[in-house]
């Protein structure tokens, strides 16, 4: 009975063990990725016509008291103030702002659901293959087996630090070779999958 009591408990306890293991590879594959530079100005945002449609706004009042006064007068009642200007709030100077957006499409291959992914965009010198830039990203999600998302990140950080003079009169993209690399798969079930653990 020790014995088979011994046996089931060696065989749940490999249940359990296998349940966490991880794939040797990742269960994903990215469909399509690119980047792209944003310029966000808030000048552009303001509504042109909003200071004449103040202006208005204030005219109508003037107008709507001084009719209010002249009933006032014929009944022997004294009369309301002109209404003071209200001077335009203002909500201080607003940069402009530069924003990278870092996008990718996952598709889960897998069979289990993914619910955390770490990813990184990297860059390199075209001809060479070396390094010259990593954005690291996390995502919280929820992706099911044989579903694909799209995931879009902003930063402040330029594919990197800085730009080859020689390069300096083509696009962007044209400076880069780039790739996106799967580090990390966190699992609905628990199991993770990391690029350590190929």
């Amino acid at each position: 009975m020790n014995i088979l009591c011994s046996v089931l408990v060696l065989f749940l306890f490999a249940i359990c063990v296998s349940a966490q293991v991880s794939p040797i590879s990742p269960e994903v594959t990215v469909l399509q990725s690119k980047w792209h530079f944003e310029v966000h100005d808030p000048s552009l945002e303001k509504d042109t016509l909003q200071d004449s449609k103040d202006r208005q706004g204030q005219e109508n009042k003037l107008k709507d008291v001084a009719q209010d006064n002249e009933n006032r007068v014929k009944q022997g009642e004294p009369t309301l103030p002109p209404p003071g200007l209200v001077p335009k709030p203002t909500n201080g100077t607003r940069d402009i702002s530069a924003d990278y957006i870092y996008e990718v499409t996952i598709k889960n291959t897998g069979r289990e659901v993914i619910k955390t992914l770490n990813w990184e965009y990297v860059f390199l010198e075209p001809g060479t293959g070396r390094e010259v830039g990593r954005r690291v990203f996390i995502n919280q999600v929820s992706i099911k087996p044989g579903t694909s998302k799209h995931l879009v990140q902003r930063t402040v950080s330029s594919p990197t630090g800085t730009i080859d003079a020689k390069k300096a009169g083509k696009k962007l993209h044209d400076h880069y070779a780039e790739q996106v690399v799967i580090r990390r798969i966190e699992y609905a079930d628990g199991s993770i999958w990391t690029a350590d653990s190929k």
